[in-house]
């Protein structure tokens, strides 16, 4: 568990610095066995441009601010794909409602060993337990999840599908579309 202090001091680490250090931990390609899900149809190679293995199940989560065009800003993972929340949970207090089919398209964010903040406000970054016993990671109380069709870092298709998944800001609120076409 990291002290407060450490948290602190990891919150200031940019994300490309954060990411190295989550790849030279292992974080890559360590998943855990029965993990929640898979990337749905990915390539038995991982590049740059695909989900990481096991959707969720990372030593060391990484949740990085990231802007974009589309939103404004969002939050990411280490490997830059977007984060959402769902409209169907709760953050007050959080409970997570995506189980079954809807984990297959939306993997929840399990709780690894770390959790590391760039731009991200480590007090707001919290846990909820799910319905099967697992440990999932929230932001301002709303459960975090990828989605499965977004195919390379730094995409958002998922936002505002059927109207209740949203990418998530730093804050722990809905993204919306940058009017202004996002500086």
């Amino acid at each position: 568990m990291l002290s407060r202090r450490t948290r602190s001091a990891l919150s200031l680490v940019p994300a490309v610095a954060a990411f190295a250090l989550v790849g030279a931990c292992g974080a890559a390609g360590a998943g855990t066995a029965g993990g929640q899900g898979g990337a749905g149809g990915a390539d038995s190679g991982t590049t740059a441009a695909q989900p990481l293995p096991e959707w969720g199940n990372q030593p060391h989560q990484m949740l990085s601010a990231t802007e974009s065009k589309q939103v404004g800003w969002f939050v990411a993972d280490a490997a830059g794909f977007a984060l959402y929340r769902y409209d169907k949970d709760t953050a007050k207090p959080p409970k997570s409602t995506c189980d079954g089919d809807c984990a297959k398209s939306w993997p929840p964010v399990i709780v690894g060993e770390h959790t590391m903040t760039s731009g991200v406000d480590p007090t707001l970054v919290g846990s909820v337990t799910r319905a099967d016993g697992s440990k999932q990671v929230t932001l301002a109380g709303w459960p975090l999840y990828r989605y499965t069709g977004d195919k390379k870092a730094g995409e958002i298709t998922g936002q505002a599908k059927a109207g209740t998944w949203f990418a998530i800001t730093p804050e722990g609120k809905k993204a919306q579309a940058d009017p202004s076409g996002g500086n």
